[in-house]
């Protein structure tokens, strides 16, 4: 039998605990803390605007491979657009505005003056144009010395061709464009004074049998070395030049030395680059709005040669297209 006093002390010691417990004060608990936890950090949004595919091979894939670069280093949402007629312009610099776009970034000197028309109303957006002449706060225009590249392909050019002879194949009439048609001219006249280059332009980026009967009649003319800067036409352009081992052609843009299997070198652009340390400014803060001028000197522009051709020139050739490289860099020589 159990003694009835173990029983009475157990159950007694069993209610002054309950007791104790039952008048004590609740214990925090971290999940019920007032601490607020901080907020995510805002999604950094980067838009692409182009007048023509990104897969192009040239200009307009250039400024694709920057919006991914940017997408990887910098962890941004990205989104592109074609906007092959102007009058789509503003809606579609309106549409990624008003959706919170941090940067949009619109490929070409054509949407210079709907972006600086646009901007104002979109402060917390910076426009930047690969061309143009307007500035502001919240927009800037890239000026790429495509023409430094140039000029020193009008020298290859000048001292490889059979028969004096040029031509030049571009999309429309921009500035950036005949900018770099008259350095290739200039840099031939600097080996040969009477080097002929005839400019001609088809009024379209993507018309590949433009670009193929105008080089053809470029080289019915008796040109052998044909340069461009017409973007996805430029294919049309190559077939007509790969046609005759005895003409060669330019690349521009990006490295085109493979698109066809006689094109001496490209004047390459490196876009990707210039996207990235302009997105990379907007996100921390030090964007200024201000005209961007990009060239050889800070080795954003240059030439890639096709080494399968390096035995076409002289040391003496090489050495004056070396000279010439330099003298651009020093700003001792101007294209134009």
């Amino acid at each position: 039998m159990k003694s009835s006093y173990g029983f009475c002390f157990a159950a007694c010691s069993l209610f002054t605990l309950f007791v104790l417990n039952g008048c004590a004060q609740p214990t925090a608990s971290p999940t019920t803390s007032s601490s607020t936890a901080p907020a995510s950090a805002p999604v950094f949004k980067v838009a692409l605007l182009t007048t023509g595919p990104v897969d192009d091979g040239g200009w307009n894939e250039s400024a694709y491979d920057g919006l991914l670069k940017i997408q990887k280093d910098l962890g941004a949402q990205v989104s592109n657009e074609v906007t092959d007629n102007p009058s789509e312009f503003k809606s579609a610099f309106e549409d990624y505005a008003s959706k919170g776009y941090n940067v949009i970034f619109a490929h070409g000197d054509e949407y210079g003056d709907t972006a600086a028309a646009v901007a104002p109303q979109f402060p917390n957006t910076v426009f930047i144009t690969t061309g143009g002449t307007k500035f502001a706060k919240n927009l800037a225009p890239i000026i790429f010395a495509t023409e430094d590249g140039t000029y020193i392909q009008g020298m290859e050019a000048a001292f490889i061709s059979k028969t004096g002879k040029g031509g030049f194949v571009g999309g429309q009439a921009l500035p950036p464009v005949t900018r770099a048609a008259v350095a290739f001219e200039n840099g031939a006249h600097a080996v040969n004074p009477n080097f002929s280059f005839k400019i001609t332009y088809i009024n379209s980026w993507d018309d590949v049998q433009a670009a193929k009967g105008q080089a053809n009649e470029l080289v019915s003319g008796g040109a052998d070395m044909i340069a461009h800067n017409c973007d996805a036409a430029a294919k049309g352009l190559f077939e007509a030049t790969a046609a005759d081992p005895g003409v060669y052609a330019f690349g521009v843009n990006s490295n085109q030395n493979d698109e066809s299997p006689n094109i001496l070198s490209s004047a390459f652009l490196d876009i990707p680059k210039s996207f990235e340390d302009v997105a990379k400014s907007v996100q921390n803060g030090t964007f200024q709005g201000e005209t961007l001028n990009l060239g050889i000197k800070d080795h954003d522009v240059y030439v890639i040669d096709n080494p399968k051709f390096a035995s076409l020139y002289t040391p003496a050739e090489t050495a004056k297209i070396q000279q010439a490289e330099a003298d651009l860099i020093s700003g001792k020589l101007k294209p134009l």
